[in-house]
């Protein structure tokens, strides 16, 4: 904890030790972000964002077909990128933002980042927009 203090947006929990109630199972499953993210773009590019089939993804909606626990890690990334460039600009602005280059990934795409790092980096530039810092 020691590290993040005076870390600009820090914060300390008060509790020393954490209980789940049965409902926090329901916090595993991935398919209800799945439908916030398919929602949000469409069944196809949803799809293409998570490497995946379309009809995988109608499977994996229907409650056909189990998410794995890779896939399942795509989609709670890719649906946090969302949220988080989604309270900092436009849904215009976040979609060029995403396919756009940006300097505090190092010019890279964040989609492309994303893609290949996960979520903490885009997460981490998206915090630095917010904040307003500049590469």
């Amino acid at each position: 904890m020691a590290a993040l203090k005076g870390r600009p947006g820090s914060w300390a929990p008060a509790a020393a030790n954490v209980v789940l109630r049965p409902p926090a199972d329901a916090l595993a499953d991935a398919r209800p972000l799945l439908a916030r993210v398919v929602e949000a773009l469409g069944t196809n590019a949803a799809a293409r964002l998570l490497d995946a089939d379309r009809a995988q993804v109608s499977r994996w909606m229907a409650g056909k077909e189990a998410i794995g626990i890779e896939m399942g890690r795509r989609i709670v990334d890719l649906h946090d990128v969302l949220v988080r460039i989604l309270r900092v600009y436009s849904r215009q602005a976040a979609a060029m933002w995403l396919v756009g280059s940006e300097p505090l990934l190092g010019g890279a795409r964040p989609i492309d980042v994303l893609s290949m790092e996960g979520a903490s980096p885009v997460i981490r530039a998206i915090d630095g927009i917010a904040q307003g810092a500049y590469a």
